[in-house]
């Protein structure tokens, strides 16, 4: 009985000595070989949402396994930048740490483009244009510019309000008057074309054309159409600026000076002949004012 005791103890202490053997062979080998086989793969560096544009500091670069690399996993090359590995806008929420794909960006060449490449916040909307109102059809998707609304104007003095307050009503506006409503808006599509493939550079001239706007804007821009005739004034590519109005109004009877001089004489000789008469007719072509 003690002899098989004996037996069965050695068995199990020469079992225990083959099993720590063998943990660490297994152990030695991969801490020896663990060093050479890790690469950097990208990820999100917070969490990220739907419809964000990528920018800098949005994504970084995480160490793992190079035999647990998976498909589609976006790996660095030398010394590249995780801002140049990928740029877009995604198509779904991304969340810290998670490595990030191609496949989680919008694709531009596919479905609604328009939609998928509104800004957060911007609304889309179309407006007529012919060929004069578009600069001459040189207005293509991604430009920016600027919308100009000329209208009429139906502002009329009574006689109650005597023959001096008629007289500079008639000399500010007679019944056009011209204004920007809108600045450096951004050209999403002309007509049903949301990029530019025009490989021969030739000017071609839209119905339509999809601007971007806020819900301000939008407002706006659906009045001013209904409201006059809207022009587009194309900007340069850089120009940001948004200017402050310091003039006043351009109306039809603004455009020229004529009347200005005229009424500018009458008091000057006014003065020198002492003659009291506030009353002084301009004509302008067949009317007169």
């Amino acid at each position: 009985m003690n002899k098989n005791i004996l037996i069965v103890l050695g068995g199990a202490v020469l079992a225990a000595i083959l099993v720590a053997m063998l943990v660490q062979i297994s152990l030695g080998g991969k801490k020896g070989g663990g060093g050479g086989d890790m690469v950097e793969v990208l990820v999100a560096s917070s969490d990220l949402k739907i419809g964000q544009e990528l920018s800098g500091g949005d994504l970084r670069w995480q160490e793992w396994p190079k035999d647990s690399t998976f498909r589609g996993a976006i790996v660095r090359k030398d010394n590249q930048e995780a801002s140049e590995a990928l740029q877009g806008r995604l198509r779904r929420d991304v969340a810290k740490d998670e490595a990030v794909l191609k496949s989680f960006l919008l694709k531009e060449t596919s479905g609604n483009f328009v939609a998928n490449s509104l800004e957060p916040g911007m609304r889309a909307m179309a407006i007529k244009v012919e060929a004069k109102t578009m600069v001459g059809g040189f207005i293509k998707p991604g430009d920016y510019v600027d919308v100009v609304l000329s209208y009429k104007n139906k502002f009329k003095a009574s006689k109650e309000d005597g023959p001096l307050f008629q007289m500079l009503v008639s000399m500010n506006i007679s019944q056009w008057a011209t204004e920007t409503i809108l600045q450096n808006v951004k050209v999403l599509a002309i007509d049903q074309t949301a990029e530019e493939d025009n490989k021969d550079d030739e000017a071609e001239v839209g119905k339509t054309v999809t601007l971007q706007v806020n819900a301000e804007q939008a407002e706006k821009l659906a009045l001013g159409a209904e409201f006059g005739k809207v022009t587009l004034a194309l900007r340069g590519v850089g120009d940001d600026t948004i200017f402050e109005k310091k003039w006043p109004t351009i109306s039809d009877a603004r455009l020229t000076h004529i009347d200005d001089e005229v009424f500018l004489a009458y008091q000057n000789l006014k003065m020198q002949t002492g003659v009291q008469r506030n009353i002084v007719r301009i004509y302008n072509g067949s009317t007169s004012k």
